[in-house]
Protein backbone atom coordinates (compact mmCIF):
# COMPACT_ATOMS: atom_id res chain seq x y z
CA UNK A 1 0.00 0.00 0.00
CA UNK A 2 1.11 3.12 -0.94
CA UNK A 3 0.09 7.06 0.56
CA UNK A 4 1.59 10.07 -1.39
CA UNK A 5 0.93 13.56 0.47
CA UNK A 6 2.07 16.61 -1.57
CA UNK A 7 0.93 20.22 -1.67
CA UNK A 8 1.04 20.54 -5.74
CA UNK A 9 1.47 24.27 -5.80
CA UNK A 10 -2.33 24.65 -7.01
CA UNK A 11 -1.91 22.64 -10.21
CA UNK A 12 -4.45 22.87 -12.98
CA UNK A 13 -5.75 19.69 -15.03
CA UNK A 14 -2.99 20.40 -17.95
CA UNK A 15 -0.23 20.62 -15.19
CA UNK A 16 2.80 17.48 -15.59
CA UNK A 17 2.86 16.87 -11.75
CA UNK A 18 -0.34 15.11 -12.59
CA UNK A 19 1.71 12.49 -14.46
CA UNK A 20 4.34 12.28 -12.06
CA UNK A 21 1.90 11.72 -9.42
CA UNK A 22 0.37 8.82 -11.71
CA UNK A 23 3.32 7.31 -12.13
CA UNK A 24 3.99 7.00 -8.39
CA UNK A 25 0.93 4.77 -8.47
CA UNK A 26 -0.76 5.86 -5.05
CA UNK A 27 -3.51 3.89 -3.45
CA UNK A 28 -4.16 7.06 -1.47
CA UNK A 29 -3.06 10.17 -2.11
CA UNK A 30 -3.69 13.37 0.43
CA UNK A 31 -3.10 16.70 -1.85
CA UNK A 32 -3.21 20.65 -0.89
CA UNK A 33 -3.01 23.43 -3.39
CA UNK A 34 -5.02 21.21 -5.86
CA UNK A 35 -6.15 23.41 -8.48
CA UNK A 36 -7.80 21.24 -11.30
CA UNK A 37 -7.69 17.50 -11.73
CA UNK A 38 -7.56 15.95 -14.92
CA UNK A 39 -10.18 13.09 -16.35
CA UNK A 40 -7.83 10.34 -16.28
CA UNK A 41 -6.92 10.92 -12.62
CA UNK A 42 -11.13 10.87 -11.72
CA UNK A 43 -11.29 8.03 -14.04
CA UNK A 44 -9.18 5.73 -11.32
CA UNK A 45 -9.44 7.37 -8.11
CA UNK A 46 -12.44 8.15 -6.15
CA UNK A 47 -12.20 12.35 -4.62
CA UNK A 48 -13.21 13.91 -1.95
CA UNK A 49 -12.30 17.82 -2.61
CA UNK A 50 -13.16 20.85 -0.89
CA UNK A 51 -12.44 24.76 -1.46
CA UNK A 52 -9.08 25.97 1.29
CA UNK A 53 -10.71 29.00 3.57
CA UNK A 54 -9.43 32.08 2.53
CA UNK A 55 -7.89 35.09 4.84
CA UNK A 56 -10.33 37.16 3.94
CA UNK A 57 -13.18 34.65 4.47
CA UNK A 58 -14.04 33.96 1.20
CA UNK A 59 -13.12 30.29 -0.38
CA UNK A 60 -9.37 29.95 -2.06
CA UNK A 61 -9.25 28.72 -5.97
CA UNK A 62 -7.81 25.89 -4.62
CA UNK A 63 -9.09 22.80 -3.15
CA UNK A 64 -7.65 20.09 -0.33
CA UNK A 65 -8.57 16.92 -1.73
CA UNK A 66 -8.59 12.73 -0.69
CA UNK A 67 -8.03 10.57 -3.89
CA UNK A 68 -8.40 6.95 -2.98
CA UNK A 69 -7.67 4.01 -5.76
CA UNK A 70 -11.01 1.84 -3.98
CA UNK A 71 -13.92 3.24 -2.28
CA UNK A 72 -14.12 7.29 -0.26
CA UNK A 73 -16.62 6.36 2.82
CA UNK A 74 -17.85 8.96 4.54
CA UNK A 75 -17.06 12.01 5.81
CA UNK A 76 -14.93 12.81 9.24
CA UNK A 77 -16.85 15.34 10.73
CA UNK A 78 -13.97 17.35 13.32
CA UNK A 79 -15.57 19.20 16.50
CA UNK A 80 -14.47 19.80 19.47
CA UNK A 81 -15.91 20.64 23.45
CA UNK A 82 -15.55 23.90 22.79
CA UNK A 83 -18.11 25.43 20.65
CA UNK A 84 -16.26 28.55 19.47
CA UNK A 85 -13.61 25.75 18.21
CA UNK A 86 -16.23 23.60 16.24
CA UNK A 87 -16.87 26.81 14.72
CA UNK A 88 -13.65 27.44 13.37
CA UNK A 89 -13.18 23.85 12.20
CA UNK A 90 -15.95 24.52 10.20
CA UNK A 91 -14.79 27.51 8.80
CA UNK A 92 -11.73 25.20 8.20
CA UNK A 93 -13.47 22.36 6.43
CA UNK A 94 -11.81 23.16 3.07
CA UNK A 95 -8.38 22.62 4.93
CA UNK A 96 -9.56 19.90 6.88
CA UNK A 97 -10.92 17.14 4.56
CA UNK A 98 -11.22 13.99 6.36
CA UNK A 99 -12.78 10.34 5.32
CA UNK A 100 -12.94 6.75 5.46
CA UNK A 101 -11.43 5.04 2.68
CA UNK A 102 -11.45 1.53 1.51
CA UNK A 103 -8.92 0.95 -0.76
CA UNK A 104 -8.17 -1.89 -3.45
CA UNK A 105 -4.75 -2.59 -1.64
CA UNK A 106 -7.37 -4.19 0.94
CA UNK A 107 -6.67 -1.48 4.15
CA UNK A 108 -9.12 0.69 5.67
CA UNK A 109 -8.14 3.79 7.11
CA UNK A 110 -9.53 7.15 8.62
CA UNK A 111 -7.74 9.98 6.73
CA UNK A 112 -7.65 13.70 6.69
CA UNK A 113 -5.60 15.79 4.14
CA UNK A 114 -4.46 18.58 5.70
CA UNK A 115 -4.16 22.54 4.59
CA UNK A 116 -2.58 24.52 7.50
CA UNK A 117 -1.85 28.04 5.54
CA UNK A 118 0.34 30.51 6.27
CA UNK A 119 -1.46 32.90 8.78
CA UNK A 120 -3.03 32.73 11.58
CA UNK A 121 -6.91 32.06 12.65
CA UNK A 122 -7.58 35.54 13.43
CA UNK A 123 -11.10 38.18 13.22
CA UNK A 124 -13.39 39.92 14.67
CA UNK A 125 -15.52 36.65 15.86
CA UNK A 126 -12.32 35.54 17.85
CA UNK A 127 -12.59 38.72 20.01
CA UNK A 128 -12.64 37.92 23.50
CA UNK A 129 -12.10 34.35 23.45
CA UNK A 130 -10.08 32.46 25.45
CA UNK A 131 -8.02 30.34 23.08
CA UNK A 132 -5.26 29.13 25.63
CA UNK A 133 -6.96 25.67 25.97
CA UNK A 134 -5.32 24.79 22.55
CA UNK A 135 -2.73 27.86 21.17
CA UNK A 136 0.84 26.57 21.72
CA UNK A 137 2.42 27.84 24.48
CA UNK A 138 5.83 29.12 22.61
CA UNK A 139 3.69 30.84 19.52
CA UNK A 140 1.30 34.01 20.24
CA UNK A 141 -0.63 33.22 17.30
CA UNK A 142 -3.45 30.81 16.77
CA UNK A 143 -2.95 28.64 13.62
CA UNK A 144 -5.08 25.44 11.83
CA UNK A 145 -2.54 22.93 13.04
CA UNK A 146 -4.30 23.94 16.55
CA UNK A 147 -7.27 23.07 15.37
CA UNK A 148 -6.43 19.85 13.76
CA UNK A 149 -4.69 19.06 17.13
CA UNK A 150 -7.71 20.04 19.09
CA UNK A 151 -10.19 18.39 16.55
CA UNK A 152 -8.22 14.74 17.17
CA UNK A 153 -9.05 14.40 21.06
CA UNK A 154 -12.96 13.95 19.93
CA UNK A 155 -12.08 11.31 17.88
CA UNK A 156 -11.52 7.31 18.48
CA UNK A 157 -8.31 7.12 17.97
CA UNK A 158 -8.25 3.68 19.03
CA UNK A 159 -10.18 2.25 16.61
CA UNK A 160 -9.39 -0.40 14.38
CA UNK A 161 -9.34 1.32 11.29
CA UNK A 162 -5.82 3.34 11.36
CA UNK A 163 -5.20 6.73 10.98
CA UNK A 164 -3.01 8.90 8.77
CA UNK A 165 -3.02 12.55 8.85
CA UNK A 166 -0.82 14.39 6.42
CA UNK A 167 -0.25 17.77 4.25
CA UNK A 168 1.53 20.83 4.33
CA UNK A 169 1.14 21.90 7.46
CA UNK A 170 3.50 25.24 6.81
CA UNK A 171 5.35 24.44 9.70
CA UNK A 172 9.16 22.57 10.06
CA UNK A 173 11.58 22.47 12.89
CA UNK A 174 13.62 24.64 11.50
CA UNK A 175 11.66 27.50 11.83
CA UNK A 176 12.16 27.57 15.43
CA UNK A 177 15.73 28.79 14.86
CA UNK A 178 14.70 31.49 12.39
CA UNK A 179 11.57 33.35 12.25
CA UNK A 180 8.88 31.29 14.43
CA UNK A 181 8.52 29.38 17.61
CA UNK A 182 6.24 26.52 18.26
CA UNK A 183 6.68 24.58 15.37
CA UNK A 184 8.39 21.84 17.84
CA UNK A 185 5.71 21.81 19.37
CA UNK A 186 3.20 21.21 16.53
CA UNK A 187 5.31 18.09 16.04
CA UNK A 188 5.09 16.88 19.57
CA UNK A 189 1.81 17.35 20.00
CA UNK A 190 0.77 15.01 17.54
CA UNK A 191 2.95 12.78 18.81
CA UNK A 192 1.43 12.47 22.02
CA UNK A 193 -1.88 11.83 20.53
CA UNK A 194 -0.33 8.49 19.61
CA UNK A 195 0.90 9.53 15.90
CA UNK A 196 4.53 8.61 14.52
CA UNK A 197 6.15 10.69 11.68
CA UNK A 198 6.76 8.69 8.63
CA UNK A 199 10.05 10.58 7.43
CA UNK A 200 11.71 10.71 10.36
CA UNK A 201 10.93 6.96 11.75
CA UNK A 202 11.87 6.10 8.26
CA UNK A 203 14.89 8.17 7.70
CA UNK A 204 16.10 8.91 11.37
CA UNK A 205 16.13 12.63 11.57
CA UNK A 206 14.37 15.80 9.61
CA UNK A 207 13.67 15.46 5.70
CA UNK A 208 13.13 19.01 3.88
CA UNK A 209 10.62 19.37 1.42
CA UNK A 210 10.02 22.69 0.51
CA UNK A 211 12.05 24.87 -1.71
CA UNK A 212 12.36 28.41 -0.74
CA UNK A 213 11.43 31.03 -2.92
CA UNK A 214 14.97 33.13 -2.90
CA UNK A 215 17.90 31.40 -2.94
CA UNK A 216 16.01 27.46 -3.68
CA UNK A 217 17.39 26.19 -0.80
CA UNK A 218 15.68 23.21 0.51
CA UNK A 219 16.00 23.43 4.06
CA UNK A 220 12.54 23.25 5.62
CA UNK A 221 10.47 20.13 6.35
CA UNK A 222 6.65 21.73 5.84
CA UNK A 223 5.29 18.85 4.70
CA UNK A 224 4.57 15.78 7.68
CA UNK A 225 2.70 12.22 7.27
CA UNK A 226 1.18 11.55 10.36
CA UNK A 227 -0.18 7.19 11.00
CA UNK A 228 -1.42 5.56 14.07
CA UNK A 229 0.68 2.54 15.95
CA UNK A 230 -1.23 -0.22 13.60
CA UNK A 231 -0.38 1.56 10.49
CA UNK A 232 3.30 2.40 11.63
CA UNK A 233 4.14 -1.22 12.28
CA UNK A 234 3.75 -1.77 8.41
CA UNK A 235 5.98 0.99 7.47
CA UNK A 236 8.21 -0.28 4.67
CA UNK A 237 9.66 3.07 3.63
CA UNK A 238 9.49 6.68 3.42
CA UNK A 239 10.93 8.98 1.16
CA UNK A 240 10.30 12.04 -1.11
CA UNK A 241 10.23 12.86 -4.35
CA UNK A 242 13.05 13.44 -7.01
CA UNK A 243 13.71 17.06 -6.65
CA UNK A 244 15.23 17.06 -10.24
CA UNK A 245 11.83 15.95 -11.43
CA UNK A 246 9.84 18.26 -9.30
CA UNK A 247 11.87 21.35 -9.26
CA UNK A 248 13.17 21.24 -12.72
CA UNK A 249 9.85 20.64 -13.77
CA UNK A 250 8.25 23.59 -12.28
CA UNK A 251 5.73 21.18 -10.89
CA UNK A 252 5.34 22.58 -7.36
CA UNK A 253 7.94 24.00 -4.25
CA UNK A 254 6.99 20.94 -2.45
CA UNK A 255 8.41 17.45 -2.56
CA UNK A 256 5.79 14.69 -2.28
CA UNK A 257 6.40 12.18 0.62
CA UNK A 258 6.22 9.18 -0.43
CA UNK A 259 5.09 5.90 2.14
CA UNK A 260 5.09 2.68 1.67
CA UNK A 261 3.25 0.17 4.01
CA UNK A 262 2.73 -3.99 3.99
CA UNK A 263 -1.06 -4.57 3.25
Amino acid sequence: MRIVVWNMRRATSRSPAWNYLFELSPDLALLQEVGSAPAFIREHFQCAERKAAGKSGKTQTFSTCVFVRGKLGQKIVLSHKLPWVTKELERFDGNLVGHTADLEAGSRLNVISAYSPAWPVAGDHLSGVDDSPIKLKNNPKLWVTELLWAAMHNQNLNAKEPWAIAGDLNCSETFDFTFSSGNREILERMEALGFTKCLRRANGGLVPTFRNPRGGKVAHQMDHLFVSHPLIKKLIRCVVGDPEIVFSGSMSDHLPIIADFKS
